[in-house]
């Protein structure tokens, strides 16, 4: 006979599935980057599965959704124009896939129990110490770990994935530390995130970790100006990289020979790709094509490092320009406007997380990964549920964490403040007296 109580221990054991999710991300994640999909999206499936059988609403984002939503659209869309309609359509499912999968997660964790958040945290704290040490005592061995999981020789920047997803829900983990004032378990995070940066052969991390550590501080002292700085710079990014790029090309004799075999292949591919965007400037080529525009001869004459076929973007404004134009850099941009002013209205602390982490995902998204990347998808729905659920804890904290309170100071001797003719002092919500305008 089924007992009544199974649901809610299906509900606990899925909680504890999300929460042992959050501890394997900084470790089995760290080596393994591309797991951050089947994961999550694992997860989400389990949950929204649950959700269903038990009639439980879920409430997605509607903006996101719709944003989502209108770029599947301009992506299939796209099949009218596309220079290989075959790799347009694959590369639309697969946004039409990911993109549902990464709001259903989102939307799913919000069942959580805002209460877990302070173990959740710590438990977190431990794995990113974990993952850090397992990286640097990896580097120090000559990766032989990575080489045991591999099963053959392997190059090192396989690890540069899971580097880049370690950061982007790490931030959100500290900026909850922050938020309560435990100084010492953001020192720790800080100390895993500067390890986990410096152990591995990751350029983008060691780029993006100074830059977003910048942004929270300028968060913390001036948030306002932040969030505005950040929507600005985004805009003329996104706008203006095409142009940018074109006169980036002139000087890259100058700059080739201070920068990695890897950077310069970059700037070559950017160089051929950006050429492309002014051909079909509004329509693109269509999703999956950048990898067969090739570069010309004249071109390539003056290229070192780069194919001139066969590779992506590197760069997700950029790959938006090439395949699916203007409107769909409108949509790109929407999106991480969006996402900058829902992170201006968190709690200070979370705030400033929250403008990291954002200046972190620029940084990866600007060097890597293609825009229908499943993983960097999983990684960032991963970030924005640790950010939903450490507001609404520190939402709920007066429930959680009652403040003390201190209590009012006696009365002199047979007196009173009403027998004195003096009203009753107004007190703040630790206790303490407020003083009048007077000063008394």
């Amino acid at each position: 006979m089924i007992s009544w109580a199974w649901p809610a221990s299906v509900d606990a054991a899925l909680d504890s599935l999300l929460v042992a999710l959050f501890l394997a991300l900084p470790v089995a994640g760290l080596v393994a980057g591309p797991i951050y999909a089947p994961a999550v999206f694992g997860v989400a499936v389990l949950r929204l599965g649950w959700l269903a059988y038990t009639r439980t609403r879920v409430s997605l984002d509607r903006k996101l959704v719709l944003l989502a939503i209108f770029f599947v659209a301009w992506g299939f869309a796209g099949l009218a124009w596309s220079a290989a309609p075959g790799r347009t359509a694959a590369g639309a499912l697969q946004i039409t896939f990911v993109l549902p999968a990464a709001l259903s997660f989102v939307a799913t964790s919000r069942t959580f129990p805002a209460a877990r958040a302070p173990k959740c945290a710590r438990a977190m704290l431990a794995a990113f110490l974990l993952g850090a040490l397992i990286l640097l005592a990896d580097r120090l061995d000559g990766f032989v770990l990575l080489k045991l999981i591999d099963g053959k020789s392997v190059w090192p920047t396989k690890y540069n994935r899971g580097i880049d997803y370690f950061l982007l829900i790490l931030f959100p983990t500290l900026g909850f530390f922050a938020a309560r004032r435990q100084w010492r378990e953001v020192g720790l995070l800080a100390v895993a995130a500067v390890l986990a940066a410096a152990a591995g052969f990751n350029t983008t991390a060691k780029i993006g970790l100074p830059l977003a550590a910048a942004a929270g501080a300028c968060g913390v002292f001036a948030p306002r100006i932040t969030g505005r700085a950040l929507s600005i710079t985004t805009a003329a990014i996104a706008l203006g990289l095409p142009l940018a790029l074109r006169l980036v090309a002139h000087f890259r004799p100058l700059i080739a020979p201070h920068i990695k075999p890897s950077g310069l292949e970059r700037l070559e591919i950017w160089d051929y790709l950006s050429a492309h965007v002014w051909q079909k400037p509004l329509f693109g080529w269509g999703l999956w094509t950048s990898r067969l525009l090739p570069a010309t001869p004249a071109e390539m004459a003056h290229y070192q490092k780069a194919a001139g076929i066969g590779i992506y973007p590197h760069n997700q404004f950029l790959e938006l320009w090439v395949e699916t134009g203007f409107l769909g850099v409108v949509l790109g941009l929407a999106f991480t406007l969006l996402i900058l002013h829902r992170a201006a209205k968190l709690p200070p602390a979370l705030r400033a997380a929250a403008y990291a982490t954002y200046v972190m995902a620029m940084c990866v998204a600007s060097l890597g990964f293609e825009i229908t990347t499943d993983s960097w998808w999983a990684a960032l729905a991963a970030s924005a549920v640790l950010f939903a659920l450490f507001n609404r804890a520190l939402t709920e904290r007066v429930r959680i964490w009652p403040e003390p309170t201190i209590a009012a100071p006696p009365p002199p001797p047979g007196t009173t403040h009403l027998q004195a003719g003096a009203p009753e002092p107004r007190r703040n919500r630790i206790g303490s007296r407020v003083r009048s305008p007077g000063g008394r």
